[in-house]
């Protein structure tokens, strides 16, 4: 059976006062409508009005002076897909092209780099806390509003979602937000009825799907059809990573409602191709954009909007700058069923958005062209998380703001305060959480493993640690594993699983690590490492080189 969970709903944050912000708005409103000199309104955390400069404000702000911005506001980026905790790590010089998720999941080196810290830090009282602090903050430096969320398991049996300041998508305690849900029981992953019962409720699934390039990876889309012309397959099912996928298989994914989540430079270094973004559109699959982690991916939505745009570009300039922005807005809400509420900047919806300076040139290519320090402001449900600290302090004149450091750009100001900031966390300040983050990680060579996976006893306080994607059994899944249904050209037998990567020898081996750096234009040595990257095709790795350098 799945662990028990915590789900009481916190109370809601406590919005800023009423506020107004002037610059060009790219409101991706079901008629892209641009507005180079308008006012946005917000009051309690929804947008009140969206209008031109010139014209009087609404009732309710007579007294309120907007905010020059001079920048273009964006609606918040909404990513699909990413594994948060791994964010502390920094980029892995893929060894080798893999065909096959399975091929490097359980090798020494993933161990070495991946694994065995992730389960010194994620098993560590002092250390979980700051994992999660630093990761969300990497996702407000990044632009990033809304993300795959934190799972917390703890030693008592129970699990619940980390409640944090960028939203959730597996936990938004609010009614006009579905959530989803990126695992699934282990018995509903296995078992065709039970699996297409799950996808007949009425939360959208972000699952791993056909992860590689072998004819493998591609059976587990395959075993989805458990009988013949049946698929289990609905509006539900939202494949992560689908690199193996025809254009047929594609087709097939469209016709039964499906989407995808795609993370271009992650498929990259580790397979030397990604998905076939050409075939999803013209089978008119919805596509929606994930940076996957920090061990074979983008910092942030910002750096894999550029990926996407080369990875286009590379297969024949399939999608428009407009096409890439929606993924990771609109079409990102639409595919979550939160467009009602989010993924474009209407009056009714909530004040998620992100704010880069300038307003020449097209609005779409200069989002996608910002480096991590042009943004100038980030705001979820109208409270500013994070921005330059002209806009920060115009706008929270007496909040408690924090510098991010020195891996973020400069002269900017994060806002980690909450009323409801979820108790792991409470007080912890970024500073703190990089100072044990840093510390940690040089001295993983000396460290032993932390003897908090033992059931608690009656009368002992639950620790909580983080449940590691498929580092410790939970009892829940990524990713479909139906059996694999024998006919001819496709394998068969039971589906295959990653090699287990819980070692024996526990956290035996393990040398020092740097801190991932929160954002790419102060960190030098992933530009370097992401160019040298092996399994980067040539064309892709000059156009890179030519964007970073």
């Amino acid at each position: 059976m799945p662990p028990t969970t915590d789900s009481t709903p916190p109370t809601p944050p406590t919005p800023p006062a009423p506020y107004a912000l002037r610059g060009r708005i790219v409101t991706m409103d079901p008629h892209d409508t641009v507005l180079d000199d308008c006012v946005l309104y917000i009051d309690r955390g929804v947008i009140a009005a969206v209008q031109p400069a010139a014209a009087p404000p609404p009732a309710g702000f007579e007294a309120v002076t907007p905010v020059a911005t001079g920048g273009t506001v964006y609606p918040g980026l909404i990513e699909l897909h990413n594994h948060l905790p791994y964010d502390v790590l920094q980029l892995w010089q893929v060894p080798k092209r893999y065909t096959n998720r399975s091929q490097w999941g359980g090798t020494a080196e993933y161990h070495r780099l991946v694994t065995g810290p992730m389960t010194a830090l994620g098993e560590d009282p002092q250390l979980m806390p700051a994992v999660v602090r630093y990761v969300e903050a990497k996702a407000l430096v990044n632009g990033t509003t809304t993300s795959q969320g934190i799972a917390l398991f703890s030693n008592a049996g129970a699990r619940r979602m980390y409640r944090g300041l960028i939203r959730n998508v597996e936990q938004t305690d609010d009614s006009s937000l579905p959530e989803a849900a990126s695992r699934i029981a282990d018995v509903e992953a296995v078992n065709a009825t039970r699996f297409l019962a799950r996808l007949h409720q009425p939360h959208r699934l972000l699952l791993h799907l056909a992860e590689g390039t072998d004819a493998r990876a591609r059976a587990h889309f395959q075993a989805l059809e458990f009988q013949p012309g049946q698929w289990a397959i609905t509006d539900n099912l939202v494949g992560i990573h689908c690199t193996a996928l025809t254009a047929d298989d594609l087709r097939i994914l469209a016709d039964h409602g499906g989407s995808m989540v795609w993370s271009p430079l992650s498929n990259l270094l580790l397979y030397g191709q990604t998905a076939d973004i050409a075939a999803a559109k013209q089978a008119g699959v919805l596509v929606g954009l994930g940076s996957d982690w920090s061990v074979s991916g983008s910092k942030g939505l910002l750096g894999e909007l550029k990926a996407a745009r080369l990875a286009s570009t590379v297969a024949g300039s399939v999608f428009t700058d407009h096409e890439l922005v929606a993924m990771a807005t609109r079409d990102a809400a639409t595919i979550l069923h939160w467009d009602q509420k989010l993924g474009s900047l209407q009056p009714g919806h909530y004040a998620d958005l992100l704010t880069i300076a300038g307003t020449a040139g097209d609005p779409y290519g200069a989002l996608i062209d910002a480096r991590d320090s042009d943004i100038t402001l980030v705001a979820i449900g109208g409270t500013p998380r994070y921005g330059t600290t002209q806009l920060m302090q115009a706008i929270l004149p007496t909040a408690q703001l924090e510098e991010p450091g020195s891996t973020a750009p400069g002269d900017h100001l994060l806002n980690l305060h909450d009323d409801t900031t979820d108790p792991v966390v409470a007080g912890l300040t970024l500073a703190e959480a990089t100072a044990r983050l840093t510390a940690a990680l040089t001295n993983l060579p000396s460290r032993t493993a932390p003897a908090t996976h033992l059931r608690a006893g009656p009368t002992d306080t639950p620790t909580w640690q983080l449940a590691l994607d498929e580092i410790r059994p939970t009892g829940a899944e990524l990713r479909p594993r139906l059996p694999l249904r024998e006919s001819p050209g496709r394998p068969s037998g039971p589906a295959v699983r990653a090699p287990a990567t819980d070692q024996p020898d526990g956290l035996a081996a393990l040398t020092a690590l740097v801190l991932d750096a929160l954002a790419a234009t102060r960190d030098t040595d992933f530009i370097r490492a992401l160019i040298n990257e092996s399994n980067l095709p040539e064309d892709y790795r000059n156009a890179l080189a030519g964007l970073l350098t």
